[in-house]
Parts: C-alpha cells; structure tokens; sequence
C-alpha cells in the first residue's frame, strides 16, 4: 500500500510540474503489442514459445534541449509466457498471463544531426529503470479440447523491476505534433513468484502512438 501511494504522489507531482512548464513538454498516448517470456536472471530470453499480449497507456516528455530529454509513461502492460506439457498421455498448452500497471523513466537521446535528418524525422534511442504494480496473474490450461484458468494472483509477486533499452522514429505533423513508433525490451531484474524466485520477466514490445 505505501509503494503504490508514494508512485501515485510521484507521478501526480510530476504532471503538475510539468504543466507548469510550457513549450518544453510533449504528452502522447500509445499501444502496442508484446513478444514475451520469463527466464532466470543473466538470461536475455528463453526457449519456450514466445506468448503475445498487449500494451496501452500514456507519456509524458520533458524536453532538457536539443538532444536529451527525459520521458515517463503509465502503460497497462500484459506479460508473462506459454509453454507445452505431456503428463500420463495428455498435451497441454500452458499460458501464464501476468497483468501490470508499469511506469518506467528514460533518459531519451535524439540523432538527427548525426543521420542527416531534417525537421520532420527524429530518431531516438533510450534507456532506464521501470516499475511495475500487478493487478492480476493467472494459468490457462488448454487440454483434450477444453480451456481452463487458475488464479495466481496470490501466488504471484506484486511489485517487479528492471531495465529498458529502446529505440524509435517519429514524423512531426503540420499541426505540431507527431506520430511515432518504438521498438524496445524489457529486462526484469525481480523475482515474479513466490515459489520459485529464478524466474524474470523478459519482452520486447512494440508500440506506436500520438504525441501532442
């Protein structure tokens, strides 16, 4: 309870800062897609079956220059992975599904002098922590023709951590604001269950968006 209302105060006191700073904030909305799994720590990625889910939510950019600027979101950001399983003759398909309310902070890079890039273009890359809330986790088990769903909220740890490393391309508008896409990966660096403390969430994500 204290960590989700010292991230709710964090977050509400950089919005009003930020709109006391006119001319040097971008706001933006986003969603996108997830390529995801989950894997020990020092493992990139895994080799079960890759699972998709999805990812919807907001930014909000300070502008520090010409070059760096300094970016936080609050995403809805679905995760977790899939995999299959034989026991006493049955094939079943097991799919973990991990929900998160997940607000990260990038140190933001652009490189069109760089690239040769005019005004309308800019391609940037990023880097930095993020922070996730889960607020819902479950197993959907496919076997001999039926489907069937255990919660694991409980069972499930309900804060996560790590790092993103990322990069996009946005085309300013006429109007003054842009469209954008990003590509990125996220690496956790927390536990995500209670019984078994190896396992991190690994995706890559892939998101497009407005900003204005």
């Amino acid at each position: 309870m204290k960590t989700r209302f010292f991230l709710a105060a964090g977050i509400t006191v950089f919005l009003l800062t930020c709109q006391t700073m006119q001319g040097q904030v971008n706001f933006g909305v986003k969603a996108g897609m997830n390529l995801e799994t989950q894997s020990e720590l020092g493992q990139l990625w895994d080799n079960n079956e890759i699972r998709e889910g999805f990812l919807v939510g907001g930014t909000v950019e300070y502008v520090l220059g010409d070059r760096l600027s300094i970016q936080t979101e609050l995403n809805l950001l679905q995760k977790g992975k899939q995999y299959k399983t034989t026991s006493n003759g049955i094939n079943s398909n097991i799919q973990k599904e991990f929900n998160y309310i997940t607000v990260p902070l990038f140190l933001k890079a652009s490189f069109n002098d760089e690239l040769g890039l005019g005004t309308k273009w800019n391609i940037y890359g990023y880097t930095g922590p993020y922070y996730s809330y889960l607020i819902s986790a479950k197993n959907k088990i496919k076997a001999s023709g039926s489907t069937s769903e255990i919660d694991i909220t409980d069972d499930s740890v309900k804060s996560d951590w790590g790092l993103v490393f990322g990069g996009g391309v946005s085309y300013n508008l006429n109007n003054g604001n842009a469209v954008f896409a990003d590509l990125r990966y996220d690496m956790g660096l927390y536990e995500i269950s209670n019984d078994n403390t190896d396992l991190r969430n690994k995706a890559i994500n892939l998101g497009i968006g407005y900003r204005f």
